[in-house]
């Protein structure tokens, strides 16, 4: 895990439009821990030996992302070995942009960026954790290889109403917000600021992993 400091930084981003990312406002974190890396296929089934049935074919490798996880068992995963799955504002924060308009790497997009954070290779499959090289705090696959999991309920307003100081999302809703992009998605998609959304019980997602915090206050 890498230690992300105390304070504000600027999250969202006004060109993703309100359910994407809009609008960009300032947010202060309390400072936290979180995953270097995506959690694995070869590290949950150490707690969730079951997933090793079905395994994606797109991620299948022992140490590539884990996928086809709904989002109560990443989440439980995380409880089991006394994490937690990161808030939005976390999971941005830690992405190292120097805002959410651009991505983990920095303002524009480079088709060797792609490929080093999951995405190039014919668009089948995700890559090994930590492949390619890291963001400004050392952790890798921000953008790209596979989308992951939050903490967060999905509201397109809730931009609108989020408190400044440690923002946990909505109290309820639909759906779970997931971050970051996979290999199979847009260029869009893997700038640090935009938001999308899945239905939390499905383990049919072959493009979404998570990974954990741990939160020091």
């Amino acid at each position: 895990m890498v230690l992300i400091p105390a304070g504000k930084f600027q999250q969202g981003c006004d060109s993703l439009g309100p359910e994407h990312g809009a609008p960009a406002h300032p947010v202060y974190l309390d400072a936290f821990m979180i995953d270097i890396y995506e959690v694995t296929n070869i590290r949950l089934e150490q707690v969730m030996p079951d997933h090793k049935l079905r395994r994606s074919l797109s991620s299948h490798c022992d140490n590539c992302p884990v996928t086809k996880i709904t989002w109560y068992e990443a989440a439980d995963y995380c409880h089991l070995i006394g994490k937690a799955l990161p808030s939005e504002a976390q999971w941005e924060k830690a992405a190292g942009a120097a805002n959410g308009c651009e991505f983990p790497w920095g303002p524009d997009f480079d088709p060797q960026k792609k490929q080093a954070h999951g995405g190039l290779e014919l668009k089948v499959k995700a890559s090994p954790v930590g492949r390619y090289p890291p963001n400004k705090f050392g952790i890798f696959d921000m953008g790209g290889n596979v989308w992951e999991w939050v903490a967060d309920w999905y509201s397109p307003r809730y931009y609108f109403l989020e408190p400044l100081y440690n923002p946990r999302g909505p109290s309820k809703g639909v759906m779970k917000v997931r971050r970051g992009g996979a290999w199979s998605d847009s260029v869009k998609a893997m700038k640090a600021g935009y938001r999308d959304w899945s239905y939390p019980f499905s383990r049919s997602y072959s493009d979404i992993g998570f990974r954990c915090v741990i939160n020091l206050k």
